[in-house]
């Protein structure tokens, strides 16, 4: 039987070998933040669509290991907001009751507190109907404190870069 140092050792191999970056822009006009793992996706976002890069915010898994769970990505064209949830019911919600489309997965985070993973907070703003995430605790209150955000506390579990 391997001990709990092996185990661990053979669980951070995994994840490192299955990390990407998480790539985040914003449209101004559009007033909606934008997150993918997909570089070019990010680069075509920028360049095309009008959106401002913001560079990579964290690190999350590109398939699912143990105690992971799925970060579904939808959008909404009518109110030009994407959304990003771990809730199978919300994600649902959202696709059936406020014309939000499934965009797939993004990629796979911890629901809960892991070692190594930090808290990705999650805000909204129900005027310009924009979901907001970020790993910053300062970032998050000003956005709740000064630009109208809600806080709906933490959507899951991330890795910092580097």
């Amino acid at each position: 039987m391997a001990a709990p140092a092996e185990i661990a050792t053979d669980v951070a191999k995994r994840q490192t070998t299955r990390l990407v970056s998480l790539w985040r822009a914003y449209s101004a006009t559009g007033t909606d933040h934008f997150y993918t793992t997909n570089r070019n996706e990010y680069d075509n976002a920028a360049a095309r669509l009008g959106y401002s890069a913001e560079g990579a915010v964290c690190r999350i898994l590109s398939s699912r290991i143990d105690q992971t769970v799925p970060l579904y990505r939808l959008y909404n064209g009518a109110i030009i907001d994407h959304f990003y949830t771990t809730s199978a019911p919300e994600r649902n919600n959202a696709i059936n009751n406020l014309g939000y489309v499934s965009e797939g997965v993004t990629g796979y985070i911890y629901s809960q507190a892991w070692h190594g993973a930090v808290p990705l907070y999650r805000t909204y703003n129900p005027t310009v109907h924009d979901h907001f995430y970020t790993l910053s605790k300062a970032e998050r209150d000003n956005a709740v404190n000064a630009l109208g955000y809600s806080d709906e506390g933490i959507a899951g579990y991330v890795f910092r870069l580097g």
